[in-house]
């Protein structure tokens, strides 16, 4: 979705997926099947031994205000395939 506007004038951020890389709000109730299908559609026949699961707390509403809200940020499971693996 990348940059958006709310409310006419509030700045809002979300992650797009990439060839690499797929994004997953933890707010999102997601057993360890369905993750490892997420996987298997994005990327067939990929090792488990290429792929790694991080969390990643990304700044997603209010984008620009100077005082920090910890509201305006959202937790993501973060998916990545190594580069040429």
């Amino acid at each position: 979705m990348g940059y958006g506007i709310r409310s006419g004038t509030i700045r809002t951020f979300w992650p797009d997926d990439t060839d690499s890389t797929i994004y997953i709000a933890t707010y999102t109730s997601l057993t360890l099947e369905e993750l490892m299908d997420k996987i298997d559609d994005k990327w067939p026949g990929a090792s488990r031994s290429n792929i790694t699961i991080s969390s990643e707390k990304i700044h997603t509403d209010c984008l620009g205000y100077d005082l920090y809200d910890p509201g305006d940020y959202t937790d993501f499971i973060v998916i990545t395939r190594i580069p040429g693996a």
